[in-house]
C-alpha cells in the first residue's frame, strides 16, 4: 500500500485560508470584521481585535488571488483581475523582509495595525511552501461550483479534484450518462475562452453568489454600496448572465452531489 505524502503545515495553513469560503454551498466563513477578527485568532494566534471593513475587504482579495494562483497550479487560464487584486492587496501590506543568522528567510508585519500582522503567517507560509517546492502541489478542484483548495497528493501530481469520489466522479458520471454539463458544473477552462461565471463575479466583488444573482435579476433589493461593488466586477469580467443565474433566482436547485471535502 502506498504511503500518503502528507501536505506539509505551511501549505495546510495556506489551504485553510483559501478555504474560509465554500462555493459549493455558497457558505463564507467572514461575513464580518468580527469573523475574520475571530479566525485569525483561533487559527494564527493572532492578539489584535482592530479589524474594520476595509481589512475585510483586503482579507478577501488576498484569499481569491490566492485561489486564482491554485487554479494556475491546476492547469487552468487565469482571470487578470483577481490576480490584479492580489497584487494590489500585497502592495497594500506594511510587510518587512528579513534574514536570520542561518540565512533564513520572514516577513514581518512590526508596527503595523489591522490586518497586516494577522495575514503575515498565511504570506509566510507561501514563501516557505515555494522555497521548499511544494508550492504548486496547492490546487483548486476543476469543478467550477466548488473551486476548493487541496492538496495534491497523486503520484504524477496531475489531479484536478478535490476528491475523486465527489466532485471528479460528478464530472466523469455527467459525461458518461451523456448529459450536456450544465454552466456552472463544468470544468474551469484550461484555455484563454473561459466564460465567468457568478462565483467569479461572487469571488472579485466580495460577496455571495445569492447577491449577485439579487443584482442580476433585480429581484431583491441590495445596498447600493454593495450593487455598486457586483456591477464593476461584472463589467472587469465582462460576465454576461445565463439560464443557471435564472435558475438559482428563481430558486431551483441546481443538480449537484456532495464532494468529500
Amino acid at each position: 500500500m502506498a504511503i500518503e505524502d502528507p501536505i506539509p503545515p505551511a501549505l495546510l495553513l495556506v489551504r485553510d485560508f483559501v478555504n474560509t469560503v465554500e462555493w459549493q454551498i455558497d457558505n463564507d466563513s467572514w461575513q464580518d470584521p468580527s469573523d475574520l477578527a475571530g479566525w485569525c485568532t483561533n487559527k494564527l494566534g493572532w492578539q489584535g481585535h482592530d479589524l474594520n471593513a476595509d481589512d475585510l475587504d483586503l482579507a478577501k482579495r488576498l484569499r481569491e488571488g490566492l485561489r486564482s494562483v491554485l487554479l494556475m497550479h491546476a492547469g487552468h487560464y487565469p482571470f487578470a483581475k483577481p490576480l490584479e487584486e492580489l497584487n494590489d492587496a500585497l502592495r497594500r501590506l506594511p510587510l518587512r523582509m528579513s534574514f536570520d543568522d542561518g540565512g533564513a528567510f520572514s516577513l514581518s508585519a512590526a508596527g503595523a495595525s489591522g490586518i497586516a500582522p494577522a495575514l503575515t503567517p498565511v504570506l509566510s507560509a507561501v514563501e516557505a511552501a515555494r522555497a521548499d517546492g511544494n508550492w504548486t502541489r496547492l490546487k483548486a478542484c476543476s469543478r467550477d461550483t466548488c473551486r476548493w483548495a487541496y492538496w495534491d497528493n497523486s503520484r504524477n501530481q496531475s489531479g484536478r479534484w478535490c476528491s475523486m469520489a465527489g466532485c471528479g466522479n460528478y464530472i466523469k458520471m455527467r459525461r458518461r450518462n451523456g448529459y450536456d454539463v450544465e454552466a456552472g458544473e463544468d470544468t474551469i477552462a484550461v484555455s484563454g475562452t473561459r466564460v465567468p461565471t457568478m462565483v467569479d463575479v461572487a469571488g472579485l466583488a466580495g460577496v455571495s453568489i445569492k447577491t449577485v444573482s439579487n443584482v442580476v435579476t433585480g429581484s431583491v433589493n441590495v445596498a447600493e454600496a454593495t450593487r455598486s461593488r457586483v456591477t464593476a466586477a461584472i463589467e472587469e469580467l465582462d460576465y454576461r448572465p445565463n439560464l443557471a443565474a435564472r435558475a438559482l433566482a428563481a430558486g431551483r436547485p441546481r443538480k449537484t452531489t456532495s464532494s468529500e471535502h
